[in-house]
């Protein structure tokens, strides 16, 4: 089957296995296939990353005779190395439009080194091993969530994105738990083998993918199929109407289309006018056609203007440059860092504490996980409303972030001040939820304005949200430790608590600014100004 056959109901003949098949392939050839194979890879990535949370500190101090500082040391050398894997996999992509390779590559990286790393028997193997998973994990995440901004309209990537997170917060949060059962059950060698089984599964599932580049070529035609068909039935009908009456019926009105929901190639929109105008060219009653604007004729007009010309990449320095990426990337260090805190001091404090095995330490991580998975798709979809956003106007989807990242502090020191489990828990349920509400906004807001920007960097953008993401799992997890052994549990919460308020502010002072500056009627109307 080329690449640009479609099948409707009545195409699929033969057997159940063969129309089974001719599905699944005509599947993996749309956009749902693109967010269902990079979900699953963010999933898989952050999974694999969080298996060892539970039992790690058990192995450097037991096994290797090690402090928990060390614990810290690790977890920053995971956010070194996707420094370096996502930059380089994000240019590389970007310049030639490769997104199935790269994604391939990072993930056989990955598991390869999960596997190095569960069978290490000295800190330098352990070391090493965590840098060259952080090198394939910020291949995955670059790649990934370019593919997904990709074959989504601008407009409509918070819901995408908010999915995409929920892979994100079901493998971050839910890897703990997951290792601590399979360690407690079956040690290091179950845990080998349970990574090896989801990077054949998730390989699979990333060789069958098609490039974006080719999925859109396949969505152009099948919505070019429909138009195909009601154009055919018109030419009939004028040519039966002029063999009956001697005459051609004026049509005062044209059929209008739904515009497709990813960005598509603009023939679609093309060949409906050419007939129509071929039309009007042999019958002098037909009445002009009028254009109807719609984002995705807008964005193609734009794309074909850019290739009138050779245009300039755009280069990450050039995306540091406007401001609410630049937030974006402080957003993304504090709220992710705060998550982040969690791990490498909570596993800790639990076994010191309440001598509690890595079973039920992966257990507790499930107050953080079920929320923030709930939470993402929902804060995804609110964030693409534009009434919503215009109510709350200029801050528009940052005032998500603002407002989950200052109630997320607030949960943050009530899990330092509690002094018992369920209270623990309890507190950990709402910093999964707001976590979610602050967090979800943030690749939405990326993708969105490099989508007003021209839509050639979606790669570099998230290599920047993976690159600030590396940044806060360095800092705060490297300094937490020692911080706790100094100052206790319940300070370091503070801390952490902190950090989230610090970057509320920080993100609040320019649309405050515009707010002053323009007043809140400049936002509101058909020539508002323009927000995120």
């Amino acid at each position: 089957m080329s690449a640009g056959d479609t099948f409707g109901a009545d195409d699929y003949g033969g057997s159940k296995l063969g129309r089974l098949v001719r599905r699944c392939n005509d599947f993996r050839s749309t956009p749902a296939a693109v967010l269902a194979v990079s979900t699953m890879a963010v999933f898989a990535d952050t999974v694999v990353y969080g298996l060892i949370v539970p039992f790690l500190p058990k192995i450097l101090q037991e096994r290797l005779g090690m402090s928990s500082s060390a614990n810290g040391i690790l977890f920053g050398c995971f956010g070194a190395g996707v420094l370096v894997g996502a930059p380089v996999s994000a240019y590389i992509s970007d310049r030639w439009k490769m997104r199935k390779w790269p994604m391939i590559l990072g993930l056989v990286g990955l598991g390869a080194t999960s596997v190095l790393f569960a069978f290490s028997n000295a800190f330098w193997e352990l070391v090493l091993a965590r840098l060259a998973q952080g090198v394939s994990s910020g291949i995955t995440w670059a790649v990934g969530l370019g593919m997904i901004a990709d074959v989504y309209a601008g407009e409509a990537i918070g819901k995408a994105m908010g999915i995409a997170f929920m892979g994100f917060t079901l493998g971050y949060l839910g890897g703990p738990v997951v290792g601590g059962v399979i360690y407690d059950a079956g040690g290091i060698h179950a845990i080998a083998i349970f990574v090896g089984a989801i990077t054949v599964v998730d390989l699979a599932c990333r060789l069958l993918l098609r490039e974006p580049k080719d999925v859109l070529s396949a969505a152009a035609s099948r919505t070019a199929s429909a138009p195909n068909l009601e154009l055919s039935q018109r030419e009939q009908l004028l040519e039966s109407s002029a063999h009956e009456k001697g005459s051609v019926p004026a049509y005062t009105h044209r059929v209008l289309l739904p515009a497709p929901v990813l960005v598509a190639s603009s023939a679609t929109a093309g060949r409906a006018g050419m007939v129509d105008d071929a039309i009007g060219s042999a019958n002098n009653q037909i009445l002009p056609l009028q254009s109807e604007k719609s984002e995705s004729t807008e964005i193609n007009a734009a794309e074909e203007t850019a290739s009138k010309g050779e245009k300039r990449r755009t280069t990450m320095l050039d995306l540091l440059k406007e401001w609410p990426i630049l937030a974006c990337c402080v957003a993304t260090i504090t709220v992710t860092g705060a998550s982040g805190s969690f791990e490498p001091t909570l596993p800790t404090y639990l076994f010191e504490k309440y001598n509690l095995n890595s079973t039920v330490i992966g257990v507790i991580f499930i107050a953080l996980v079920i929320p923030n998975a709930v939470i993402a798709p929902l804060a995804g979809k609110y964030t693409d409303d534009a009434r919503v956003l215009a109510r709350i106007a200029p801050y528009g989807r940052f005032a998500f972030i603002i407002l989950g990242s200052l109630l997320e502090a607030v949960a943050i020191a009530c899990v330092g001040a509690t002094s018992n489990i369920a209270g623990l828990v309890i507190s950990l349920v709402f910093v999964g939820l707001l976590g979610g509400v602050a967090a979800v906004p943030i690749m939405s807001i990326m993708g969105v304005h490099v989508h007003r920007m021209g839509g050639d960097a979606y790669a570099k953008v998230y290599a920047l949200f993976n690159i600030a993401y590396s940044v806060g799992v360095i800092v705060i997890p490297t300094v937490l430790p020692p911080i706790m052994n100094a100052i206790g549990f319940a300070a370091t919460m503070g801390v952490t608590a902190g950090i989230l308020v610090l970057g509320a502010i920080i993100l609040a002072i320019h649309p405050t600014t515009m707010l002053i500056k323009y007043g809140r009627s400049a936002y509101v109307g058909e020539n508002s100004r323009v927000f995120l």
